[in-house]
């Protein structure tokens, strides 16, 4: 919102420079974006006085002026304006004077022979007009009141500033000149002068209103009020033209401009129908009880003053005259009821509806304006009534206005509930004050001390609050305009540390302190990350919002973009969109991995986190010393740095072949599993993905679920470390070999060799896989090697003899298989 420092001014006593006040204000909570210096583009345009007008020889169009700017000298000044004449008064640019608006630096020149010392400005060059007729010629009962040579600025009222802040959405207030003006007070603690309302009107409760109860809530009220003997042609006064402009709205007439100047003072957006106009749309005398407030239909439509004509529908609130839209409630009226220079006669609304109304409005029709911005935010319904009659109270400064009824579905909003202010509670939130006091030894003395009663309700009268003294603190009653962001006692103490400052409270820890400390299932997960991190993968975020593409994805029910309407229900196809990213920027390589949440719609809404990944390309540091031309990493290498990544974690994982997975290639996929239990998949992605241009280039995915995987290895006895002493005897070790269908999973096969090997063996390792066309295209060749041990004593070959028969028997009767 920008707000001029002379409006400010004239409501509040400001006794610190601009950008002082931008800094106290920013602390504050009203960040200042930007201070405007409006002087700025007119530094060096004086009030001068042509006291003489020549023709210059040899031109039909240009004059020589003799001008007076006070100083000891007269300036010389070539012009070619029409209008330009002796005896009148002119906006002078001097030489240096940079005229930004026309990008031109003033400098004494030679034209036709003769000394120019400066240029004689229109309103355009000066940049306050868009067309002008000539040089501007000033009004001479306003020079008069100038000494020649007084800056323009003085003049031109630009002798301000306009501070450009950025207002949060819990603080509304902030949306009106006097709760900025109201703010600056508290943080200034100087005085405030609010504007007087000088006529009350009759007010009238019409209970008939047709109001949709989803617009117009218990907290929310509507009133209209007729307003005869206006003018639409009067123009505006300088003043509200200058307050408008400064905070970027632009002067149309006086019955508009005021309803837009109490939008800006008070925060209360107006709007003004045309009664005439409203009475040949619905063909007779237009009453109060004909406006409603109502949902709109999906076949009615509404030309806007913006000329947009929108198709309206069910989301959308409007404004109706007997039963005929004729507003967007809260955004925008209608062209066909607009206030013109014809009107003379005007319904004025004012209002406060509901924020989600205004919201849905504003989202359906693709535009938010002044007036939404605000409804948005929340406003105060106790304000309305005020500003309707502060609106009044101006048109009657202007207008002969005879005794207006303000027609208003409720009298007076109910009281807000005085919130209990404890003083403990205070002290204990907000400690104590640190003061230090120096003296003459520049030592610095620190004194602590608790906040005075006196130091707390100043502060709170400050922003408007009214205070009943209790046994225990007191019972506080907040203003209209705060009452959106004050409403319970912890809102009111920090209300109190932020107009102290922050800054000037002693360091008030709990005590004693507990430290914090990662849960085992924090530090598994943290261990996982940087196994994949030290293994050469990059870790990735990507969105969890997707666009439609089947009907087994969440939709979101107020999606900001059709991009961005679904819950994503897989991490890979964003992955491949990476690695497909990085090979068109020419990288040979990409490792990723990624932490996030998955979403499945069916059989119930549920969110999962998992671990995804993709593996392409070899890594640079893995190529440096080798040579090889193969730029790609085949099945066992990609499941190998998976493998090398999960080494952290104390668990094993088992890969069991799959063709199930659609986006894996048939024969180059796993299942992995971990005690027994489904935790997620490995493999190669499909040709066919790589044949409809989906990835550029051969890949690897993983995904593990992640739960499954931190409760695997936290469990006790693979959490903890468990010592043993290093045995003392030596191992026997004996190698099988045995020709296996391709069929049987190597795990398969260990898993029955250590069952049946019992307490002496110790180990089981595979050592060489062969494969001979001699043994056919489904057969393969396996070598074990058998790893025995007995704590106790050293082995005799006796001793493993029968057992080692029995593992081979036992290998030959599962897998149909014989011992080579």
């Amino acid at each position: 919102m920008k707000v001029s420092q002379n409006w400010l001014k004239s409501l509040v006593e400001i006794n610190t420079t601009p950008n002082d006040l931008s800094e106290k204000l920013s602390i504050g909570g009203f960040e200042v974006e930007s201070l405007i210096n409006c002087s700025e583009n007119v530094k060096g345009i004086v009030l001068g006085k042509v006291i003489s007008v020549n023709k210059l020889e040899n031109s039909d169009k240009l004059f020589i002026c003799n001008v007076d700017i006070g100083s000891t000298n007269n300036l010389q000044i070539i012009c070619g304006a029409k209008n330009v004449k002796e005896n009148i008064y002119v906006y002078v640019a001097t030489v240096g004077a940079n005229l930004t608006s026309i990008n031109l630096t003033i400098k004494r020149s030679e034209i036709r022979g003769v000394m120019s010392e400066g240029m004689l400005c229109s309103l355009v060059e000066l940049g306050i007009e868009e067309t002008s007729e000539g040089i501007a010629i000033i009004n001479d009962k306003l020079a008069s009141k100038h000494k020649l040579g007084t800056p323009g600025a003085v003049l031109l009222d630009l002798n301000d500033y306009v501070y450009d802040l950025a207002i949060t959405a819990n603080r509304p207030d902030g949306m009106s000149v006097v709760g900025i003006a109201r703010e600056i007070s508290a943080l200034l603690e100087t005085k405030l002068t609010l504007p007087e309302l000088k006529n009350i009107y009759k007010v009238n409760v019409y209970k008939n209103f047709n109001l949709c109860s989803d617009a117009i809530t218990k907290k929310c009220i509507y009133s209209i009020s007729r307003i005869d003997l206006v003018n639409g042609r009067e123009l505006s006064p300088q003043w509200i033209k200058d307050r408008l402009d400064k905070s970027g709205i632009k002067s149309i007439n006086l019955l508009v401009d005021i309803t837009n100047y109490i939008l800006l003072e008070q925060g209360q957006p107006l709007h003004a129908f045309d009664k005439d106009k409203l009475t040949n749309l619905i063909g007779r005398e237009v009453l109060p009880g004909d406006f409603s407030v109502r949902k709109a239909k999906s076949n009615e439509k509404l030309l806007c003053l913006n000329g947009e004509n929108y198709n309206l529908n069910e989301k959308i609130t409007i404004v109706a005259c007997d039963d005929r839209p004729v507003a967007i409630a809260g955004v925008i009226g209608g062209l066909e009821t607009a206030v013109n220079e014809n009107t003379s006669s005007i319904y004025l609304e004012g209002a406060v509806f509901n924020p989600v109304s205004i919201r849905k409005s504003s989202k359906e029709i693709g535009i938010r304006t002044e007036s939404s911005s605000r409804y948005e935010k929340g406003i105060s319904s106790k304000n309305t009534l005020d500003s309707v009659i502060r609106a009044i109270n101006i048109l009657e400064e202007y207008f002969n206005i005879s005794n207006p009824v303000i027609n208003t579905s409720i009298e007076s909003v109910s009281k807000e509930e005085l919130i209990p202010l404890r003083r403990e509670r205070i002290h204990k939130i907000l400690g104590p004050l640190v003061i230090r006091n120096e003296n003459h030894e520049k030592n610095s003395q620190i004194e602590k001390k608790n906040l005075s009663d006196v130091e707390i309700t100043d502060k709170l009268k400050l922003i408007g609050c009214k205070l009943n003294e209790k046994e225990y603190g007191w019972e506080v009653e907040v203003i209209a305009n705060r009452s959106q962001d004050l409403r319970r006692e912890i809102d009111l103490i920090e209300e109190i540390a932020r107009l102290i400052g922050y800054d000037m409270f002693d360091l008030n820890l709990p005590n004693p302190i507990k430290p914090g400390k990662l849960s085992s299932t924090q530090i598994a997960l943290r261990n996982l990350k940087s196994g994949f991190i030290d293994t050469g993968f990059t870790e990735v975020l990507s969105y969890s919002l997707v666009p439609e593409s089947n009907n087994d994805l969440i939709k979101i029910s107020n999606p900001l973009l059709i991009e961005t309407s679904c819950l994503r229900n897989n991490i890979w196809q964003e992955h491949i969109k990476i690695c497909n990213q990085n090979i068109k920027s020419g990288n040979d390589y990409c490792w990723i991995f990624e932490v996030g949440n998955i979403f499945h719609k069916k059989p119930d809404l549920s969110q999962e986190e998992i671990i995804n990944g993709a593996i392409y390309g070899k890594n640079k540091f893995d190529k440096w010393s080798e040579n090889i031309k193969d730029e790609n990493l085949n099945y066992y290498e990609a499941r190998g740095k998976l493998r090398e990544a999960l080494t952290k974690l104390n668990f094993k994982i088992e890969d069991k072949p799959t063709e199930s997975i659609e986006f894996l290639h048939p024969g180059r996929a796993s299942i992995l599993f971990t005690e027994g239990c489904e935790v997620g998949y490995f493999g190669e992605i499909h040709p066919k993905l790589i044949a409809e241009k989906k990835a550029l280039k051969k890949m690897y995915l993983f995904s593990l679920k992640t739960n499954n995987i931190l409760n695997a290895c936290t469990r006790k006895n693979k959490w903890i470390p468990v010592y043993r002493q290093f045995p003392t005897v030596p191992k026997m070790e004996r190698d099988i070999n045995f020709i296996f269908n391709k069929k049987y999973l190597v795990n398969e096969i260990i898993s029955i060799i250590k069952k049946s090997g019992k307490k002496l063996l110790e180990d089981v390792y595979l050592i060489d896989v062969y494969e001979d066309n001699n043994f056919g295209k489904d057969f393969i060749s396996y070598t074990f090697r058998l790893a025995y041990r007995d704590y106790e004593k050293t082995l005799l070959d006796s001793d493993i003899a029968d057992l080692h028969e029995n593992i081979v028997l036992i290998i030959e009767n599962k897998f149909s298989t014989k011992l080579r």
